[in-house]
């Protein structure tokens, strides 16, 4: 169920050896021997971005330049070695995240360059996207608990910039865990009230996600459907998000954890759904059909929110229900195109991004200022959707209205 965790249980070079095979791992084990010979000791310490993206089932050439960037960034390796060493394409793609910093805000003119930078790094190659992503959780999560005197500015343009393009590109988990270590660095206090008053009730919620669990599979057994069947518990950004929003407790959250049904076709989706209102009372208004209108980032899945019985859970559940592919294109996105797609597919898909990334360009350009593209970028990924941390003045002390569903 924790997918936050990140995937460090075996030696590094093992988990790359068996997360490919052939020429591609070669590379891969190529770029980590180079960096565990340059950095030496404290080399581990220094690897939280290949742990992310090797979670995130990325592609071998970006865990090679993953660890290549990482040399870079430190002065252990110039371009023109990974170059001669590990090709081009490589070397290109290094070049492009290497120096991967906050953007400078002490003019509009500068914020203007750099962003235009960024962009451009990224609108051509969708794994400079997710590199970028990676690199900085990575550095986000290694200054959580530090007193260090960037790392508000840090959060804030992560906040602004890369959770809203992790969305659009359909990187679920890491935007979830983009948002939480932000909300931790950005408001400490209320980030800590939330988790306490989250701790009495996770391990009813946990239990509650066993049983049900363990009903939704049985289910699907009874009706002869090969399938599987993921809890999930929603991240504490999203749930303050949320609380705020609708002016409710925590308790009341409807979808503060949530089942997702994995099943092997659209067709078996919707006998799924059948299956669930029949067993089951849904709640009025809380379907959601996102395979037959997917959203505007390839998410698919269909949602519906329904009583289960009562000595189970006396309030709603979210159930999500999807295929593999649609799984995977809404936890990693990008990420694993390799994994589960056709090189067609995943050519199109990415065509698609890079093409709406290429618009940030001109959007940018025709922006005031850099408050009016961010506000610009807000809308067209989240609908006008406040923003929670904005409100500075914001606290949890909540009405017990909450009735609607997100």
């Amino acid at each position: 169920m924790n997918e936050k965790a990140d995937v460090r249980e075996k030696d590094l070079r093992q988990l790359v050896e068996e997360s490919f095979t052939g020429a591609a791992a070669a590379l891969a084990l190529k770029a980590h021997d180079c960096a565990a010979e340059r950095w030496g000791e404290g080399f581990a310490e220094q690897t939280r971005a290949i742990d992310i993206l090797l979670s995130q089932h990325a592609a071998p050439g970006v865990i090679a330049g993953a660890f290549l960037a990482l040399l870079r960034q430190h002065g252990y390796i110039e371009a023109s070695e990974i170059r001669s060493r590990f090709g081009e394409t490589l070397a290109m793609l290094v070049e492009k995240v290497f120096a991967e910093e906050i953007l400078r805000t002490d003019t509009e003119a500068h914020r203007k360059q750099d962003l235009r930078y960024f962009l451009r790094s990224i609108s051509g190659d969708l794994r400079a996207a997710l590199l970028r992503f990676a690199l900085r959780l990575a550095e986000l999560e290694r200054l959580a608990d530090r007193d260090d005197g960037g790392r508000r500015d840090m959060a804030q343009e992560t906040l602004d910039l890369y959770v809203p393009l992790a969305d659009r590109i359909g990187m679920g988990v890491l935007r979830t865990r983009l948002e939480d270590v932000c909300f931790r660095i950005l408001r400490p206090t209320l980030y800590e009230e939330l988790a306490q008053r989250l701790e009495p009730i996770r391990a009813e919620d946990e239990a509650c996600l066993a049983l049900l669990m363990q009903g939704a599979m049985r289910l699907l057994k009874q009706h002869g459907i090969v399938g599987a069947v993921h809890g999930r518990a929603k991240g504490l950004y999203s749930l303050g998000r949320k609380m705020c929003r609708l002016k409710c407790s925590l308790q009341e959250i409807m979808d503060r954890i949530g089942l997702r049904i994995i099943v092997s076709s659209v067709e078996e989706c919707y006998t799924v759904l059948e299956l669930l209102h029949t067993h089951f009372r849904p709640v009025p208004g809380t379907f959601d059909d996102y395979i037959g209108s997917p959203k505007q980032n390839g998410y698919q899945s269909l949602h519906t929110c329904v009583y289960p019985a009562t000595d189970v859970s006396h309030k709603p559940v979210e159930f999500q229900i999807r295929t593999e592919a649609m799984h995977q294109e809404a936890e990693h996105g990008i990420a694993a195109h390799w994994l589960y797609k056709s090189e067609a597919e995943a050519k199109f898909h990415s065509e698609r991004q890079l093409e709406w990334l290429h618009s940030l360009l001109s959007q940018r350009e025709r922006a005031a200022n850099h408050r009016e593209f961010i506000e610009c970028l807000r809308q067209q990924v989240f609908d006008n959707r406040p923003v929670f941390l904005d409100n500075q003045s914001m606290s949890l002390q909540t009405r017990p209205a909450c009735t609607k569903k997100s």
